[in-house]
């Protein structure tokens, strides 16, 4: 590589607004191009093939998730109180003000009107249930929750929750902040929201 080349690629990188961002799982980036490259609609295409073992563990696990969800549920019952639910929308447009996401700063974090950690407990027809473990800054009640996010209309600012996975949340006007202000309980997001809210 030519020391031209070289240099000018590390300037694009310095400039890249997305740098600090965890990479999409490839399954979403081929998604994503498969949208880009077509105007019918996507649609899941399932596998006849799927073997008899699968369709035996698929009933039990979905069982399983239903029982974790109410023992989750049942436990704060039974230690007497009813906790608080508060619901959230999704941004509208996937929370893209111009067509594109500015980088995640300390400051954009701080001026959101409310900031938590939750962990997903279900995802039931479609609507998310967060039960809320950390809270940053506004009043977030004990579960929050939220519409699943729609892999085949989304802008992918937002990706789709999966239930027991930890996240950072956002929400501003009681509608969750996309563009990576919101996202998966990672190491690079809670740094940042460590440094924007003392923790």
């Amino acid at each position: 590589m030519h020391d031209d080349d070289r240099s000018l690629r590390d300037q694009l990188q310095r400039a890249d607004p997305a740098r600090g961002l965890a990479p999409l799982p490839p399954t979403w980036l081929d998604h994503r191009m498969e949208q880009i490259m077509t105007d019918a609609p996507l649609t899941p295409v399932s596998d006849p093939r799927r073997s008899p073992a699968l369709r035996v563990w698929v009933p039990i696990a979905a069982v399983a998730t239903a029982a974790a969800a109410a023992v989750a549920i049942a436990v704060p019952l039974m230690l007497g109180g009813t906790p608080t639910v508060e619901p959230l929308a999704l941004p509208e447009g996937g929370g893209l003000a111009s067509g594109s996401c500015l980088p995640v700063s300390v400051e954009t974090l701080q001026a959101q009107q409310q900031a938590f950690a939750a962990r997903v407990l279900t995802v039931d027809d479609d609507v998310v249930t967060f039960e809320v473990t950390e809270r940053f800054v506004g009043e977030v009640a004990d579960r929050v929750t939220v519409p699943q996010v729609d892999e085949l209309t989304s802008d992918f600012s937002l990706v789709p929750f999966a239930v027991g996975d930890s996240y950072l949340v956002t929400a501003t006007d009681g509608a969750v902040t996309g563009c990576g202000l919101s996202g998966a309980d990672t190491a690079e997001l809670r740094a940042i929201y460590a440094e924007a809210f003392g923790g």
